[in-house]
């Protein structure tokens, strides 16, 4: 009986090192970005699953927190727990999802269907 404990403790650890570094399986890690220099925001994606997100450079707020995809979609969740903000993954990057997401983008100047390369 301690045996089957012990396995099921591991594969508990196992699915949540899968869940957390999501980000990292689907290979996206690094940085997006888009504008210009300016008005650029960006989003790092970490592989330990973590992300910082840049809305604006005249923002004082950066975004950071826990990022989850499931299919074509990545989420990425502050860890305050207040804000997310959701985009579709495509081969060219991620494509903003303004419905889905959090009202608050801080200045940022993208908008439902911006791309970030």
């Amino acid at each position: 009986m301690n045996q089957l404990k012990k396995i099921a403790a591991m594969a508990a650890v196992a699915i949540s090192a899968a869940i957390l570094c999501s980000c990292h399986n689907q290979k996206l890690t690094g940085t997006y970005s888009f504008g210009e220099d300016g008005s650029r925001s960006s989003i790092t994606l970490n592989e330990d699953g973590t992300f910082e997100f840049v809305f604006s450079p005249v923002s004082n707020y950066v975004g950071i927190g826990k990022c989850t995809v499931t299919d074509d979609i990545l989420t990425l969740e502050t860890s305050d727990g207040q804000y997310h903000y959701v985009f579709r993954i495509t081969d060219e990057g991620l494509v903003f999802d303004e419905e889905a997401s959090s009202e608050i983008k801080w200045f940022g100047t993208f908008s439902d269907g911006t791309l970030f390369e």
